[in-house]
């Protein structure tokens, strides 16, 4: 893949990363893009496409605003209880394989 290919991608992963932290208010259109160096126009055409993945979201009643939808939580939630539940198996396989004979 060449690098011009790879900026739009590049520049999808800094608008999340711009966006973190800012959940509750959200940041405006020029806010993102003066973060991300990229024009107004360039950042919405990325924004769009984050929304329509349900990655971000506008706020209602503040459409001039974007945030983090609540679905990167729901995949840190998950990605937390799938460690969890690995946490538990290798403590078991430890107890088990570490137990002394009766």
């Amino acid at each position: 893949m060449s690098d011009n290919a790879k900026q739009p991608v590049r520049r999808a992963l800094r608008i999340l990363f711009v966006l973190q932290g800012h959940s509750f208010e959200g940041l405006r259109l020029k806010q993102v893009a003066d973060a991300v160096r990229a024009t107004p126009s360039t950042v919405l055409r990325d924004l769009e496409v984050l929304l329509d993945e349900g990655i971000v979201e506008r706020i209602p009643g503040r459409d001039e605003y974007w945030r983090l939808s609540p679905r990167l939580v729901q995949i840190a939630v998950a990605h937390q209880e799938e460690t969890r539940r690995l946490q538990q198996r290798l403590e078991e396989f430890n107890q088990r394989y570490t137990r002394q004979p009766s």
